[in-house]
Order: C-alpha cells, then sequence, then structure tokens
C-alpha cells in the first residue's frame, strides 16, 4: 500500500467495537489507521 499524507478525522464507533479493534491490532502489531484503511480499501476493491 503507498503511504500518502494523512489527515486527521473523527469518527463515532461502538466503545465495545472500538475495545475489541484496539486489542486486535495490538496483538497483531498493527497500527489501528492502518487497519481501517485495509478494511475500507477491500470493501472499495482498491
Amino acid at each position: 500500500m503507498t503511504k500518502i499524507k494523512r489527515v486527521t478525522k473523527s469518527l463515532k464507533i461502538n466503545p465495545i467495537l472500538w475495545k475489541e479493534i484496539k486489542i486486535y491490532c495490538a496483538k497483531e502489531e498493527k497500527d489501528i489507521s492502518d487497519y481501517i484503511e485495509e478494511l475500507a480499501m477491500k470493501d472499495l476493491k482498491r
């Protein structure tokens, strides 16, 4: 994935889901932003 300049945005998310995402990313040693971008790219088929 090509890295481009990122901007900070806020989003509303279920706090339980957010906690699960943080735990998952910590275990996988992934940055949360990278994880969310990967999910979006997969859904958008990029």
